[in-house]
């Protein structure tokens, strides 16, 4: 099962408006036009694989969260507790919708369109985790 990750409205935001600063630049200002195409190249290395590779896996028992250039994998029977959280501190999401993943040696953070959709699946295969809303 593949569930796709969210992307929040500000993110979107700060993409666009990026670009578009840059797009206004190169078209209108003509100054240093490298410096702007190596600028704009470098900003949608970092940006575009958040927006692309934005997903959370289950299968084989195993949970997998895969978030721009980074992916992180747990096993299911592993996972104790997920709650809900607004966290803004150290997380791989591109929204502040977050869930909390929590093992007894690892914790983990994604953000999913779905996501009593995911806790459902968590819940079947794994009866003993922890759902805090």
């Amino acid at each position: 099962m593949r569930l796709k990750g969210k992307t929040a409205a500000w993110f979107w935001m700060i993409f666009i408006g990026g670009n578009s600063l840059m797009l206004y630049e190169f078209f209108f200002s003509r100054d240093n036009i490298p410096a702007l195409i190596i600028g704009f190249i470098i900003y949608n290395v970092v940006f575009l694989p958040i927006i692309i590779r934005n997903y959370v896996i289950i299968e084989n028992g195993t949970l997998t969260v895969v978030f721009g250039f980074g992916k992180d994998s747990v096993k299911i029977e592993e996972i104790t507790e997920v709650y809900r959280t607004h966290n803004p501190i150290s997380s791989s999401a591109a929204s502040l919708d977050r869930i909390v993943i929590k093992t007894r040696h690892q914790e983990m953070m994604c953000s999913v369109c779905d996501r009593d959709q995911l806790f459902r699946e968590l819940k079947r295969i794994n009866p003993a985790i922890t759902i805090r809303q």
